[in-house]
């Protein structure tokens, strides 16, 4: 029972500090884009999947934007993983009583616990590799096993570095090996190739391969072995507790929590040397389960390192390699149990309790901010669309949101003319202004017809928005 807990948290607290893929997923499938535009090589099906459960959810009478269904789904998916989780500790011969503690850790582990309320192809493709793993301990059919493991790698491409530690648990029977093998790879090659087919018809690009390995620019290998390391173990800390003290809310709520953190700290902390008291030695833990740490430890170690999302991968072998390593005391285990509500305590407090409110994502407060001031079908001209604007766009969809990719004074004088039936301003976000303005005919227009001021800005620490009005 107590295993159901983090799904009930997961659902009662989706967060609103929302991951900005997630956003741009809910975006593309609310548009009812093709196929070809819902592809993407590093999470292949992923948003095909959420748009198909999306027009489920609708013909099912269920009108909920396609965000707060990928977050009910992803909720209900990470919810599941805590009994996996379990479930892949006792096939280790972890007994009960550090079992549960151990997949209570895992669910309210700081970056899991984030994950697991937002919309993202993380959590699926973890909850699909937890299944294959479990399958493979058991000795189940190998060939559901690999569909499990095919199922994770099209919601996420970081999960081929599992293929390894399967293989590796099916080394003494070569026909698994190749079976799963097959199930895992086979349909996977299969779906890249007939996706890349379906792209090019649309969209002509790059070559199989070079689409298949593609990343945004921003993205990439970094060499630099002292920042690395740095990066790595402030990630792996991150796995565990989040949020900062400038996040704490300070209601009454946060201060019970608080309070409650502190007093389970104190418990725990005196635990600890009763807990080893005696020289109780650390068990070994699985070589398999190292290797799946070790190898995503050493990828991100060079890909991406401050991106301690991306570490969800290998939490549940850090779990089992420290649940494997303790000694199944009396002591020791009564301080597992004390360490569950400190972790929950404090990422309560720093990070689920706070990103559930609207007040801690800014361009969704900005963007509920602008409900009056943007009538439905007020204009709004963009020429970058950047991430902020992802949110600020899908929480004002009752306006009309307007691409521009060139200054055409003639074109911007009919949008004008629109603006005005509506009886609103022609808004400019600021990428559209500053383009705009850079050409002489568009600063001559905008001299004519900008009302500065009517200007609508925020500016803080991490977010600047502008919107300028025209008439």
């Amino acid at each position: 029972m107590l295993l159901v807990l983090p799904l009930l948290f997961y659902l009662a607290m989706p967060t609103r500090n929302f991951y900005w893929d997630g956003v741009a997923f809910a975006i593309n499938i609310e548009k009812g884009l093709p196929a070809a535009d819902l592809l993407h090589p590093n999470h292949l099906a992923y948003s095909l999947a959420g748009s198909w459960i999306y027009r489920l959810s609708e013909m099912a009478g269920i009108h909920a934007r396609a965000l707060f269904v990928l977050q009910f789904v992803n909720a209900v998916l990470a919810g599941l993983c805590v009994p996996l989780i379990y479930c892949c500790l006792r096939l280790r011969n972890v007994a009960p009583e550090l079992s549960v503690p151990a997949a209570l850790v895992f669910a309210f582990s700081a970056t899991w616990w984030r994950f697991a309320a937002d919309a993202n192809a993380y959590v699926p493709s973890i909850f699909f590799l937890l299944g294959a793993y479990v399958l493979i301990e058991r000795r189940k059919p190998v060939v559901l096993a690999g569909l499990l493991q095919c199922g994770a790698l099209l919601c996420h491409q970081l999960a081929i570095l599992f293929v390894p530690v399967a293989i590796l648990r099916l080394r003494r029977n070569r026909a698994s090996m190749l079976v799963f093998a097959a199930a895992a790879l086979v349909p996977v090659a299969v779906a890249y190739v007939a996706a890349h087919g379906v792209i090019s018809n649309v969209h002509p690009g790059p070559g199989l391969f070079s689409w298949m390995v593609s990343h945004s620019p921003d993205s990439g290998f970094y060499f630099n072995p002292l920042t690395d390391a740095a990066v790595s173990i402030r990630g792996v800390l991150r796995l565990w507790f989040g949020g900062k003290l400038g996040d704490f809310v300070g209601d009454g709520v946060s201060q019970a929590a608080l309070a409650g953190l502190a007093a389970v700290t104190v418990l725990f902390l005196v635990s600890l040397p009763r807990a080893f008291r005696g020289g109780a030695a650390l068990a070994k833990p699985p070589g398999h389960l190292l290797v799946w740490a070790g190898l995503y430890s050493l990828f991100l170690f060079v890909w991406m390192p401050q991106n301690t999302f991306y570490r969800l991968f290998y939490l549940p072998a850090l779990v089992a390699i420290l649940a494997t390593m303790l000694p199944g005391t009396p002591a020791v285990r009564k301080a597992a149990w004390l360490f569950v509500p400190v972790i929950f305590s404090w990422n309560f407090c720093f990070v689920a309790y706070p990103q559930s409110r609207p007040g801690f994502n800014v361009p969704l407060q900005f963007a509920l901010a602008q409900t009056q001031r943007w009538p439905p079908g007020t204009p709004i001209v963009f020429s970058t669309f950047h991430p902020d604007l992802w949110t600020i766009s899908y929480f004002s969809n009752q306006a009309a949101w307007i691409g521009m990719e060139r200054v055409d004074v003639g074109d911007l004088e009919g949008k004008l003319t629109y603006a005005r039936g509506q009886n609103t301003p022609l808004w400019l976000e600021e990428s559209a202004y500053h383009l705009i303005s850079a050409s002489p005919e568009g600063k001559q227009w905008l001299a004519l017809h900008e009302r500065p001021g009517e200007l609508l800005e925020f500016k803080g620490d991490k977010h600047h928005f502008r919107f300028h009005s025209v008439r």
